[in-house]
């Protein structure tokens, strides 16, 4: 374990610290700030963690300080993302988590609390400066399951339930409190802020070589559906933004985590150190305001495999809607109204092609060793400068001998069941 260190910092994040350790109780003049990196390579791809404990006397507060990248283009590309979660931090999900306190629901009703504790959040985007101040989730055993594995059914089980209560909030709120719920309506989906600043829509052909990457993991005689996916060869970026739009997702849009995969999560674990017990969603740089099935979609076809879906996708897609209803209750509201099996197997047709469509850019990263992963600043350098300049990218994940046979096994077994489920 390295040694803290005594440090001078920034003045945005010394002003977020000294604002938390006010607010903690500490004394003005008397307590310190002590240092050490808080991530390890590939945990995260959009921002660095500095682990920061604030100290004075014989207490300690140990916080995550959640940083843009120091890398520029990378800063220039990850600024919106953090004020999203910011906002998201300080503002939506404290908005959903008070409605449920109001409820006095009772000490042995499960209530949505998986989020980790954000003490500050502030972006300043002239001066491309942020950061996000959270509890440390590792401290309290918390740990992430290793993304290049498929997710197991007990894994898998356990989010469907935190999501199922997670939109229930939204549900609940949305009829009861509709003037409150307001602001959250406005909380579209934040990447194509990005994607229009693409002057030379560079992203659509990397979308357009992607899709040919993943019909490539089909057997050349499965004309049946290289010719499904050819239909998309081309318009992915638009067939996405159909998926994300919140008003095709009416009456039924709610507030999701919006970037659903195994790095995005972090579990406790019983006495046998494998069956987890709870789940923090962390990353929520994402949210948006969309249709329920896009946060289920998106993490069963990116982090279960072909073998477990074809015992148990049904059976996830039932776990949720059960945890959704039996929440939605508690918080006084009746799913059969606010969002029967009828409308859930009607967004599921409309939107489960979302799940792999974000394959296409998160099953490479995926199946990549965390040892193999290319370095991130010169990945994304290289990235925006081709989407700046109109040349092609070249995708650097998921190419190794190992990644490469791995991502032709998760991706056609993924291909294989969106198709088979009718979502293509």
């Amino acid at each position: 374990m390295p040694e803290p260190i005594n440090t001078t910092l920034p003045h945005f994040i010394a002003t977020g610290l000294e604002e938390v350790a006010r607010k903690e109780g500490f004394t003005d003049g008397l307590y310190r700030f002590e240092t050490e990196s808080g991530s390890n390579m590939g945990d995260g791809f959009v921002g660095e963690l500095l682990k920061v404990f604030i100290r004075e006397a014989d207490r300690e507060l140990v916080v995550l300080c959640k940083l843009l990248p120091q890398n520029e283009m990378r800063k220039q590309q990850g600024i919106a993302l953090f004020e999203r979660e910011g906002e998201a931090y300080e503002i939506i999900l404290p908005l959903l988590t008070k409605f449920q306190s109001e409820k006095a629901l009772g000490e042995n009703v499960p209530q949505f609390d998986n989020i980790p504790r954000c003490f500050y959040a502030k972006t300043y985007v002239d001066q491309m400066e942020s950061v996000i101040i959270m509890e440390d989730l590792r401290l309290q055993a918390f740990r992430m399951w290793d993304k290049a594995n498929p997710v197991n059914f007990e894994h898998a089980s356990l989010l469907m339930t935190t999501l199922g209560r997670l939109h229930a909030l939204s549900f609940a709120m949305k009829d009861q409190q509709p003037e409150e719920f307001a602001q959250c309506r406005e909380f579209t989906d934040p990447m194509w802020k990005m994607f229009e600043l693409d002057p030379t829509n560079s992203f659509d052909r990397m979308m357009s070589m992607m899709c040919q990457r993943a019909i490539d993991t089909l057997e050349p005689h499965d004309t049946f559906r290289r010719e499904k996916l050819e239909k998309f060869h081309d318009c992915c970026q638009e067939e996405m933004k159909a998926c994300v739009d919140a008003n095709a997702a009416e009456p039924y849009a709610i507030i999701g985590h919006g970037d659903c995969w195994s790095n995005n999560m972090m579990f406790q674990y019983g006495e046998d150190d494998v069956t987890p017990t709870n789940i923090k969603l962390i990353d929520w740089q994402l949210s948006r305001y969309g249709s329920p099935v896009l946060d289920l979609v998106y993490f069963i076809f990116n982090c279960t495999d072909e073998e477990l879906r074809s015992h148990s996708y049904h059976r996830l897609l039932s776990i949720y809607y059960n945890s959704l209803s039996k929440h939605l209750h508690n918080l006084g509201g009746n799913v059969e109204k606010q969002f029967p099996r009828s409308a859930f197997r009607d967004h599921l047709k409309r939107f489960g092609r979302y799940g792999f469509l974000m394959s296409l850019m998160v099953m490479p990263i995926i199946c990549t060793p965390t040892d193999e992963l290319p370095d991130t600043d010169e990945t994304m350098e290289k990235l925006m400068k081709d989407m700046t300049s109109g040349n092609e990218s070249e995708m650097v994940y998921g190419t190794t001998e190992k990644a490469a046979a791995r991502y032709r096994k998760r991706m056609s077994g993924a291909i294989r069941d969106v198709i088979r489920f009718g979502y293509i």
